[in-house]
């Protein structure tokens, strides 16, 4: 590339793009607004109503998963997740050093430890070759991730998690929706954890779920998930008389009935809106796919990812040129995640030679625009924009 290129608009050029070009926006229509509406003048906005029931029993028979728990976020997911198994202090999970710290928080909440490894330098996911050597007398979990919706190597981890009796809890936050050897993600693990951001390719603004097919398990998340009550049994049974039980500690972690009516409203159209998704992917790796010095995603084998995020690997020693250079043209481009040990909190747990995967993946990774409401022009942009700050060509 040159950097020197006079017609980038980072050296004073026209933007390709005059105003600016969002990375995310969610997709709500106004089926979304009415559901939101109804509710409100309905006056139930309180925690596990009739809509949150609704969409739990719904989005149940979507994943084809015997229990869906809607709750306020995915991090008190992954605590719950936890919560409910009652490990010995001290125990430990392994966790990709390549996530949100979310997916650290859920142990680390229930008095556990945490062990870093490495990822795959092309997709972000938890490197399967590297995973039975991170097991040890203390390991009590796994706990992979689909970073950018795109399903970890599931097979794999269960096949090694059972060969050690260890619990798997799958951060599916990012990949609703996608599939992995024709099973949709929320069904892979012992425990699923989804993520209803707004940022989410499904959201209810803020929310999450945990999910999973376990009946003790989902004995248990019921009574924790209401403040360790037997709240969820009186609204539904009403077989007492105002009042029910304290039966085991537990925390707040039911959703509004506001945000429940939306997720209704949303998973009706959860399919539609990861197809626009997969439509601009396709067009970006079509156009982009003979861009020299520069990597596209690698797709986990046997998967159909949700296109949650759109990156390319780029030339390391260039990356934030890159990033600037593309904003110059009206393509807002950025990082998504530094590996966990390069942050204050989880700094003593490895340095960036103990795992080389991610920083080769962190050291390339330029995020993309891409949402159901991108435009055909902004489409179009964003390529055009692509191919000006990575010509070789002199203009």
């Amino acid at each position: 590339m040159l950097k020197n290129n006079t017609t980038l608009a980072i050296n004073g050029g026209k933007p390709v793009n005059k105003d600016m070009i969002a990375i995310h926006k969610p997709y709500l229509d106004d089926d979304d607004s009415k559901a939101v509406f109804d509710i409100v003048k309905s006056t139930f906005v309180s925690g596990d109503g009739p809509a949150c029931r609704e969409f739990e029993k719904k989005l149940a028979k979507y994943l084809g998963v015997k229990h869906v728990f809607f709750t306020t976020s995915c991090t008190v997911a992954l605590d719950l997740a936890f919560r409910i198994k009652n490990f010995p202090q001290g125990s430990e999970v392994i966790v990709p050093n390549f996530t949100y710290t979310s997916t650290a928080l859920g142990p680390l909440y229930n008095n556990l430890k945490i062990r870093l490894i490495d990822v795959d330098p092309e997709n972000g996911n938890i490197d399967t070759t590297k995973l039975e050597n991170a097991i040890n007398e203390k390991t009590v979990a796994i706990s992979p991730v689909d970073y950018a919706g795109n399903p970890a190597d599931m097979d794999i981890i269960n096949e090694i998690a059972k060969k050690h009796n260890l619990y798997v809890v799958h951060d599916t936050a990012q990949s609703i929706g996608a599939s992995y050897k024709g099973k949709k993600t929320g069904t892979l693990a012992d425990v699923s954890t989804f993520s209803f951001h707004g940022t989410k390719n499904l959201t209810t603004g803020e929310g999450g779920a945990i999910v999973t097919d376990n009946d003790k398990l989902a004995k248990k998340i019921i009574i924790m998930r209401e403040k360790g009550t037997n709240k969820h049994s009186f609204l539904t049974d009403n077989i007492t008389r105002g009042y029910y039980e304290y039966e085991d500690i537990g925390n707040s972690y039911v959703q509004s009935n506001i945000l429940g009516a939306l997720g209704v409203t949303q998973l009706e159209k959860i399919d539609w809106m990861n197809k626009e998704r997969a439509k601009i992917a396709d067009y970006y790796i079509k156009e982009l796919s003979d861009i020299p010095n520069t990597k596209l995603p690698k797709i986990t084998k046997d998967a159909n990812p949700n296109w949650h995020l759109f990156y390319i690997l780029v030339p390391p020693k260039h990356k934030y040129w890159i990033l600037d250079a593309l904003r110059a043209e009206g393509v807002y481009s950025n990082v998504h995640y530094t590996p966990l040990h390069r942050n204050k909190f989880y700094s003593h747990l490895g340095n960036d030679d103990d795992f080389p995967g991610s920083m080769k993946f962190f050291s390339g990774l330029l995020r993309l625009p891409i949402y159901p409401s991108l435009t055909q022009n902004e489409k179009g942009c964003v390529i055009k924009a692509v191919k000006k700050v990575l010509s070789n060509k002199k203009k």
